[in-house]
């Protein structure tokens, strides 16, 4: 009789970044309790990285020079064999229990994505508040506006192969908040799961005075509701989940000094009728940054 030969439950895309050792970030997935599964590591130096891990659970995925890191990444999740896959960027690392909780939350057979709750740096509190109850998240959309945050990081979280690559993967294109673009697109493909004991520590980044480029899933969401891809039950928090993005860029420019754009962007781009104590806040933050006010829509409306 043949056998036949199984792949690992859970393939982990190990994603390498200039200024963040991958040492501690493998010793963490040594650690896990859960362990049927498989690492593809990509970026600069992966040949290096696999061989230093001399597991046979562990693969490089050579990658050419021109490959920005979201298309390394996406070649990790083409060439994985598992019908899940896990995200971890060099610097973040997993407590001992991190597969085995996400993989847990897979068993209802409901959601296409699990994400985890981060710590945000060692010692750090929790990214989510850890009154907010685990469990499936049918509108990932409102879940987020609830929260007040992203609450989506890509190494805490555990995504169905196939409905990733249905999504489009990691977006091509650079933008600001490349990782929730695929995460609000992901959304749209079925319900997520929130596991919240915090089994991530993410590393913290050095803060950043550069003026950020539009978030691409603002003009995601607006494309998608445009053409009608959007189903009707997730429309209302999808347009306000992309009003959101788009009032949060304008804050962070009047916030960097550049008023103008910030206003700009207030009077062209958004809908003050969907959050309307929000758009006053940023308007007076414009108006308070530079000279002039904005000519504001009526506080309802379409754009």
């Amino acid at each position: 009789m043949t056998s036949v030969l199984r792949g690992p439950r859970v393939s982990v895309v190990l994603r390498l970044r200039a200024g963040f050792p991958a040492g501690p970030t493998l010793a963490s997935l040594e650690a896990q309790t859960f362990g049927d599964y498989e690492v593809l590591v990509v970026g600069e130096g992966a040949g290096e990285v696999a061989a230093l891990a001399a597991d046979p659970r562990v693969r490089a995925l050579l990658r050419e020079p021109e490959s920005g890191s979201l298309a390394a990444r996406n070649r990790g999740v083409t060439a994985a064999r598992a019908e899940w896959v896990a995200f971890l960027d060099a610097g973040d690392t997993w407590r001992e229990d991190h597969l085995a909780e996400l993989v847990a939350a897979t068993r209802f057979g409901d959601a296409v994505a699990v994400f985890g709750n981060p710590v945000l740096g060692e010692g750090g509190r929790p990214l989510l508040p850890m009154s907010v109850p685990p469990g499936r998240i049918s509108d990932p959309f409102d879940f987020a506006l609830r929260i007040g945050a992203a609450p989506f990081r890509a190494s805490a979280a555990l995504v169905e192969r196939a409905a990733a690559i249905d999504a489009g993967l990691f977006p091509a294109r650079c933008g600001g908040g490349s990782d929730l673009d695929l995460w609000g697109r992901l959304a749209l493909q079925g319900p997520f799961r929130f596991v919240a004991r915090p089994t991530l520590v993410v590393a913290r980044a050095v803060p950043s005075r550069r003026v950020p480029p539009p978030p691409l899933l603002a003009a995601t969401l607006k494309t998608l509701l445009d053409e009608g891809a959007v189903p009707a039950e997730l429309a209302p928090s999808v347009r306000r989940c992309r009003n959101r993005l788009v009032l949060d860029h304008a804050r962070t420019l009047a916030a960097l000094g550049r008023a103008a754009e910030a206003r700009s962007i207030l009077a062209r781009d958004c809908i003050p009728g969907l959050d309307p104590a929000r758009y006053l806040a940023v308007l007076a933050r414009a108006w308070r940054a530079g000279w002039g006010w904005p000519a504001p829509r009526a506080l309802a409306g379409s754009p």
